[in-house]
């Protein structure tokens, strides 16, 4: 594969940071809903960080289109180590952390996610030579799944410590060690150094552009109207760029906010079954990754799509119905290796048709468009009904419900998707 010592640099650093991103976004919401128990709070943090996300969303896909997307990346990583190292020394400085630091450093996390990953993407598909879309989609996957996985073992070790014991995907396992679990501002020191590493191995890549790069260097208005120009001529890539985001929409939902609270109080588990349970979808997202192109191939992209969000949302059903604790891991195992494979496909797909110029726009209107609705359930999901009892359960069955309307979606539109027109650049 050609330019195939950028791609793994790449790789590799967005490995490094990925797991200490990956460790602190579980450890936040459990911070708030089992250590001080605040789960409403952190709702509205969530809510408020989405709201802001509509706006920085729509901005950072014309930044992607405009500026060298290796020098977003350094950018990124020295915004995510200044910001982390200063709040994780106030925390050793105090012992503690106030809580509207430690949401400054989800919303930080949060805001890096909204431009490091259509960046990534677009980057990816910039050095890359088309005959090779499916095979940097598939190690993508495969290395982000790898690292939340890692991320899920960690996460559950730090969380709770080890008493010589800890519940391993449902069983009890004797461990001959045990160690106390770590304070929130130690994981976000670590977290800093790793944006620190990414910065010098992204520092180090130097690779061609097997895309045709056209800067635009008009004006926000004019940038943005440029991208919904494109979907406009496009109204089936348009309606499947959104449909098939809504799988990856109910893992946001689920695995940010609600799933912390359905461990907690409809389970009554603790952090270590909530951190399993990401890395049973971890799992099942890196298992994924090796099979999806062998199961589904570039042809039958949307297809496979349907497929999956069906069984996803089965599994989101058999999770309101269920208590026991291995049925939980398998269906959150299931559910990551179809969010897997849909963002294979979705991304094969989208390197086709969006030339690559215009793909940092497009992608910026999906993701807009994206958390707009998640905006809506996070709103929704605040209300104090779904924290009495089990009432936790309905949000579940409307993760479901989510995953049946994408596909029915994408099943309306399949043979106007299949008529589209593979772009050359």
């Amino acid at each position: 594969m050609k330019n195939s010592r950028a791609i793994y640099l790449l790789l590799l650093a967005n490995s490094i940071s990925g797991i200490s991103q990956g460790i602190s976004m579980l450890a936040i919401p459990w911070y708030f809903t089992s250590i001080i128990h605040s789960e409403e709070l952190f709702g509205k943090a969530y809510f408020f960080i989405t709201a802001i996300s509509l706006v920085w969303g729509l901005y950072a896909g014309t930044l992607i289109d405009k500026y060298n997307r290796r020098k977003i990346f350094l950018v990124m990583n020295v915004v995510g180590l200044f910001i982390l190292s200063s709040i994780s020394l106030i925390g050793f400085q105090n012992n503690s952390l106030p809580w509207f630091l430690v949401v400054s450093v989800f919303a930080t996390t949060a805001f890096i996610y909204n431009i490091h990953f259509p960046n990534l993407y677009a980057y990816a598909q910039q050095i890359t030579s088309k005959e090779n879309y499916q095979r940097i989609t598939s190690l993508l996957e495969i290395q982000g799944q790898l690292t939340f996985t890692i991320s899920g073992a960690l996460a559950a070790i730090l969380l709770t410590g080890i008493d010589h014991q800890v519940n391993f995907f449902g069983f009890n396992i004797s461990l001959p060690v045990s160690f106390s679990a770590w304070k929130i501002h130690e994981i976000f020191a670590i977290d800093a150094m790793t944006y620190l590493i990414a910065f010098v191995i992204i520092y180090n890549i130097s690779s061609f552009s097997a895309a045709e790069i056209k800067i635009d260097t008009t004006g926000l208005r004019e940038r943005i109207k440029v991208g919904l120009g494109f979907l406009k001529k496009h109204p089936a890539i348009f309606h499947f760029g959104n449909s098939s985001l809504l799988v990856f929409l109910t893992i946001l939902i689920f695995g940010t906010y609600v799933q912390p609270v359905y461990v907690n109080t409809f389970l009554k588990r603790g952090g270590d079954v909530y951190a399993f349970g990401d890395m049973a979808f971890s799992f099942g997202a890196l298992l994924a990754g090796f099979l999806t192109t062998k199961i589904f191939g570039e042809k039958n992209a949307v297809r496979g799509i349907i497929v999956l969000s069906v069984v996803a949302g089965l599994m989101y059903s058999v999770m309101v119905f269920n208590k026991i604790l291995p049925l939980f891991f398998l269906a959150n195992f299931v559910i990551g290796s179809c969010n897997a494979a849909v963002r294979i496909q979705r991304i094969t797909y989208l390197f086709h048709h969006v030339p690559n110029f215009v793909i940092g726009r497009a992608g910026s209107i999906f993701f807009v468009i994206n958390v707009f609705l998640r905006l809506c359930l996070i709103g929704l999901f605040t209300l104090p009904f779904f924290h009495k009892g089990d009432n936790i359960i309905y949000t579940v069955a409307l993760m479901s419900a989510i995953c049946f309307v994408g596909a029915f979606i994408l099943w309306s539109i399949q043979r106007r998707l299949s008529e589209e027109v593979t772009v050359t650049s």
